[in-house]
């Protein structure tokens, strides 16, 4: 990662949720943070998965997303993210910057 490049990680949360409606968020919100001016976006990966498994190695609900330190793709991407939780009020998304975290809800 260059040193002008900051990684965010956004865990997004269900309540009342099946595993399967989380890949579909995050598979959603991915294609939509690829859309923003950012440097990329990943899906977060386990540590271990069994083997044969669908998604095998996938940590569903976890985006990473790599953005330019100067700029407002920050600004942008808190909207976006903001703009789904409003969707439906059992999201909540957790972004992590160095260690902070915020926790934006669906309210």
């Amino acid at each position: 990662m260059p040193d002008d490049s900051v990684q965010l990680k956004l865990q997004l949360d269900l309540k009342d949720g099946d595993a399967e409606e989380l890949a579909a968020l995050t598979q959603r919100l991915a294609a939509e943070l690829k859309e923003l001016e950012v440097e990329s976006v990943e899906l977060g990966r386990e540590s271990e998965s069994p083997e044969g498994t669908k998604g095998a190695g996938l940590d569903w609900g976890t985006v990473l997303v790599t953005l330019a330190a100067s700029g407002g793709v920050l600004t942008t991407l808190i909207n976006l993210v903001q703009a789904r939780l409003t969707r439906d009020e059992r999201r909540s998304v957790t972004v992590e910057i160095g260690g902070d975290k915020l926790v934006l809800t669906g309210v």
